[in-house]
């Protein structure tokens, strides 16, 4: 099976962590819109695409006591102009200043961490995200969006940028993609507002999971409840998730919404082993629709 998992932040590279195990041929297609923290200042000095959420993925992929994690994972807490700076979106940084194009500095970094699995900006050109409002205001930049009281009614890049030519041959081989946890607006909705990642999935037709996140978000998404969650990326991206995939137990479950046991009782954190078991068995029943 070629699964290709979509998204950013902490809860994309849970999903690597918890798939990497198994024997499928694993992608991974990264947002590429953040503007907050030590990415965000990187973009205003060099401008570009934020590296901070693939720099994470790439994290999760490397060992605990291997010293490419603790090198990534590294944070200047000193008082200097590298205070908050983490190590691994400098050295990405930097390898993008020495290549032709991001991607090419993505793949030589997990050439040289020894990681297997194609890790993708969704785009390689630089964008925000920008949201409209029922009230007419409008707010460019995933920071800005956050701190919003309400909900946007229209969600697009700007600029617009086309797909990273990777992504594109990822998803013509996809069997399954999978998108979550995170927040809906600004780690799951940017990938599929590249036009042609959304025509791609649109035209495939391949199914799609989406994870529903543990805790509530900060915000106004966060009074959704998981189903409204997947019906408010549907409104934004013009994208309708096939299947639901949420923590517990419920007797009200359906074809298009299955409760599993994703994490330990009340913790805040998916636990690999639990959704690499939990997705596992979704994709096996997809790929043997018989069973």
């Amino acid at each position: 099976m070629n699964v290709v998992a979509m998204g950013g932040g902490h809860g994309l590279s849970r999903v690597l962590q918890a798939l990497s195990p198994y024997p499928m041929n694993l992608s991974a297609i990264i947002a590429t819109t953040d503007n907050g923290g030590s990415t965000g200042r990187l973009r205003e000095n060099f401008g570009g695409i934020a590296f901070g959420d693939i720099r994470n993925c790439l994290s999760s992929l490397v060992s605990a006591d291997h010293l490419g994690r603790l090198l990534l994972d590294f944070r200047f807490d000193e008082q200097s102009e590298l205070n908050g700076h983490n190590l691994g979106n400098l050295m990405l940084q930097a390898l993008d200043s020495l290549c032709v194009r991001p991607s090419d500095a993505v793949e030589l970094l997990c050439r040289l961490l020894e990681v297997p699995h194609a890790l993708i900006p969704m785009a390689e050109l630089p964008t925000q995200l920008k949201a409209g409002y029922q009230d007419g205001s409008i707010r460019v930049g995933e920071v800005e969006i956050d701190g919003a009281a309400m909900l946007p009614n229209e969600l697009s890049l700007y600029p617009r940028v086309p797909a990273c030519d990777e992504a594109l041959e990822q998803l013509k081989r996809a069997d399954m993609v999978v998108i979550g946890p995170g927040s809906i607006i600004t780690s799951l909705a940017p990938p599929l507002l590249v036009p042609e990642i959304r025509q791609a999935l649109l035209q495939r037709q391949v199914p799609l999971v989406m994870i529903a996140n543990l805790a509530p978000e900060h915000g106004a998404v966060g009074e959704c409840a998981p189903e409204q969650q997947r019906e408010l990326l549907h409104t934004l991206t013009g994208i309708k998730v096939d299947l639901l995939l949420c923590n517990g137990e419920s007797d009200d479950q359906d074809s298009h919404t299955q409760y599993r046991p994703l994490a330990p009782l009340d913790s805040p954190y998916h636990s690999p082993v639990l959704l690499g078991q939990a997705l596992h068995e979704i994709i096996q029943a997809d790929s043997n629709p018989s069973r």
